[in-house]
């Protein structure tokens, strides 16, 4: 699905609204339409919300993770669970050849995915048996 940004001057509080008003638990962090870093629910909650931080004047750049990791618009699936799985990420920013952020797949897009396949595959191998022949 498309990527929420952020900017790394905007406050805390302005990437917090964000991600309510477009009900995602993270936002890819950008300078010049680049992705830099990933920002989550969770971080809101341990760098602001748990320091006791004024959500207003803390700045994105302060609580971001930086260095995401990225994935090619071009990539495969394989590709994506591989990263998702080498380095322990759950959101890979998916990226255009000259490196602008487009959109953003996570693991809960892959499960689903993943999910819907099986059940599709559980589903036909259930309609199409016949009683008498095994396959």
């Amino acid at each position: 699905h498309g990527a929420v940004v952020a900017e790394l001057g905007e406050s805390a509080a302005t990437a917090a609204r964000r991600m309510r008003d477009f009900r995602v638990g993270c936002v890819v962090v950008v300078r010049d339409a680049r992705p830099v870093g990933i920002l989550t629910d969770r971080d809101l909650a341990l760098r602001v919300v748990a320091e006791g931080r004024d959500a207003e004047k803390t700045p994105v750049s302060e609580i971001v993770t930086y260095d995401a990791t990225t994935i090619e618009r071009d990539a495969d699936i394989e590709t994506a669970v591989r990263l998702m799985s080498d380095r322990g990420v759950r959101r890979l920013p998916i990226i255009t050849e000259d490196g602008r952020v487009t959109a953003i797949v996570t693991a809960d897009d892959l499960t689903v995915m993943f999910t819907t396949m099986l059940a599709d595959l559980g589903t036909g191998i259930r309609d199409n048996v016949d009683a008498g022949e095994s396959r």
